[in-house]
This record gives C-alpha cells, sequence and structure tokens, in this order.
C-alpha cells in the first residue's frame, strides 16, 4: 500500500487505486475516514443539486440514503425552515464522523444518523415526505428492492431524486472490477416503475469544473425525479 499525506492534508490523495476503490461502498478506519472526506468534496455540487430538485419546504421530513460524512447537512437545512433530516449510510464511520459534524442538530433532534442498508430501513411506512440518494446506486445489491423500499418508507407522493453517473462517464473510470454497478437511463426508470414511483422524469447534469482540476474532467450524472404512487 502507498499512502501518504499530500500537503492539502488529503490522506486519500497518494493511495493506490486497488486501496481506494474498495473504500467507496462501504468507507472504514482512518483511510475509510480520508476518502469519505474526498468524496465529501468530489461530489458536492451533484449533492446539493439533487437537494436543490427536491424542492424542500417547511417541516417537511426528509430522508438521505448514503450520506457519506455529512458534511453537507447543514446547507441542507438552510433551505426550509424546520425540516427534519433522515440520513442511513452502510458505512459505521461515516455515520459516527456525520455525527461528529452535525452534533449541535442531532441533540436538538432535527438530525437523525443511522447506520442502515437501503433494504431494510429501521423507519415506519410512509415515514418521510421525501427522499434523496446520490452515487449511492452503484452499490445496491438489488437496484429495485431498494427503491421498493424507499416507496415503502415516503408518503403517497412523496418526491424521490436520484443522482447517478452516466454509463459514458463511468466508462473513464475503472469501477466495474470493483463491484460498481452503474446503471442506464432505462434501467432506473424501469426499476422506479417496478417500485411503485410514476411521474418519472430525467436529466443530464455535468457538474462545473473543478479547482484544481480533476483528473477525469467534469462527470455526467443522471438526475431523476420521481413521485411515489
Amino acid at each position: 500500500m502507498r499512502e501518504t499525506t499530500d500537503p492539502s492534508g488529503d490522506v486519500s490523495a497518494d493511495l493506490d487505486e486497488s486501496i481506494l476503490l474498495p473504500q467507496l461502498a462501504c468507507p472504514a478506519g482512518r483511510i475509510g475516514i480520508a476518502v469519505g472526506d474526498m468524496l465529501e468534496r468530489s461530489n458536492h455540487a451533484v449533492i446539493m443539486k439533487s437537494f436543490d430538485l427536491l424542492d424542500l419546504h417547511a417541516n417537511e421530513r426528509v430522508l438521505e440514503v448514503g450520506l457519506g460524512n455529512g458534511g453537507h447537512i447543514a446547507l441542507v437545512l438552510e433551505q426550509a425552515e424546520t425540516l427534519r433530516f433522515t440520513g442511513i449510510d452502510i458505512s459505521p464511520t461515516m455515520i459516527a464522523a456525520a455525527r461528529r459534524r452535525n452534533a449541535a442538530f442531532v441533540r436538538d433532534g432535527q438530525v437523525r444518523l443511522e447506520t442502515a442498508n437501503v433494504v431494510g430501513m429501521p423507519f415506519a411506512t410512509a415515514s418521510f415526505d421525501k427522499a434523496v440518494t446520490s452515487n449511492s446506486t452503484y452499490f445496491w445489491p438489488h437496484l429495485t428492492a431498494g427503491l421498493k423500499e424507499i416507496r415503502r418508507v415516503l408518503r403517497v407522493d412523496g418526491t424521490l431524486v436520484i443522482a447517478a453517473i452516466t454509463p459514458e462517464a463511468a466508462i473513464e473510470m475503472p469501477f466495474a472490477e470493483y463491484g460498481f454497478t452503474v446503471h442506464d437511463a432505462a434501467a432506473l426508470e424501469a426499476a422506479c416503475l417496478a417500485a411503485g414511483f410514476g411521474r418519472i422524469g430525467i436529466t443530464r447534469y455535468l457538474e462545473p469544473l473543478s479547482d484544481p482540476p480533476q483528473e477525469h474532467g467534469p462527470r455526467e450524472f443522471y438526475l431523476l425525479r420521481a413521485c411515489a404512487a
């Protein structure tokens, strides 16, 4: 393993791909913390674009599946008054980091963060008004099963937003050999329909140029918005 720290303090910056890429699904340990920080930075634009598409309103209950280290939660809570935010992640390391970052919100009861899988979430039926997931569907063992569970915890007419990299953009990245499953627009739409969603719209989103630029250049994502039928 080659692990160093770049001048910015990013331990993940010089990790071998064979160490870094398996951490993306479930960051763990000290390396996982660094990977979580890297993911929060590199995915910040598409995460916030996803929440913008949710169109949050006062007092709504919002669920995020695969929230990472939760570095964006404070910004989300600024989008509407008295939001109630719940986030899940399969990584205990990420949930611990998110709880540290958002300790005041957790103490106040405005934010709830749980280690959980998208299949079999510990929430009652119709617990949420809106749900979002960014860059997590690649790791789900079964796309439709995960979406059915999100449908279960959403109220009727609740909104779901999915952000996922396009297959064309994924070609430039060595995902497949590390267990990533990248879905095209037709597969995402079909899974949503099978899970009980309707009024599905899909647009493409090109992330802005980063500073410093990323090696792979700007990535293109699908932004899918659907309503619970």
